[in-house]
């Protein structure tokens, strides 16, 4: 997705930096980022935004070892997730979505996927994970359909910056590739 600009024509050099989406929206608003991607739904402060990408999610089980375990009810484990503070409102979004099935959701805090993919493992929790690379042993994958829950991604910049609208411009291309890569 970083190399979309370049591939474009466009002479932009980007410094990748990743940092949670409440980082990302202040940095941006303050003109210390030229742009970034961001969880989405979230309050934008004075910034202009891309099209939202929705990118296919994983939901990770640990996966049944015995007659036993395998009926163990997994809807009943908690929810592997990040820190509300990251990204309230995709937070919110998401845990609702989970509630919409008609039951509580209990969640887990994790500091990032690879410890709530720890935990899945161990059987303690399930995980919804965008990155299609990530497993382990003892871990069932299945596609987020039930409800769907997609990553829901945008670009977001500075309207206010006197190179406003070659920000739009780079925004589009990089949402572009975002749409391109959730396609696969």
């Amino acid at each position: 997705m970083a190399a979309a600009p370049g591939r474009a024509g466009e002479r932009t050099r980007l410094t990748v930096s990743t940092a949670p989406t409440a980082t990302l929206l202040s940095e941006t608003a303050a003109g210390r980022l030229d742009l970034a991607v961001i969880r989405h739904p979230a309050v934008l402060p004075g910034l202009g935004s891309g099209a939202v990408v929705l990118v296919p999610t994983w939901r990770l089980t640990p996966a049944p070892t015995t007659a036993e375990a395998a009926a163990v009810d997994t809807r009943r484990l908690p929810v592997a997730v990040r820190p509300r503070e990251e990204a309230p409102a995709a937070y919110d979004l998401f845990v609702d979505t989970l509630a919409s099935r008609g039951r509580r959701v209990e969640t887990v805090v994790v500091p990032d996927e690879r410890a709530g993919l720890a935990l899945v493992a161990a059987g303690q929790a399930v995980l919804v994970t965008a990155d299609a690379g990530l497993s382990a042993e003892g871990v069932d994958r299945t596609p987020s359909t039930d409800p769907p829950l997609p990553l829901r991604l945008r670009v977001v910049w500075d309207t206010r910056r006197p190179d406003a609208e070659g920000m739009a411009s780079t925004a589009r291309l990089l949402a572009d590739a975002l749409a391109r890569q959730a396609g696969r």
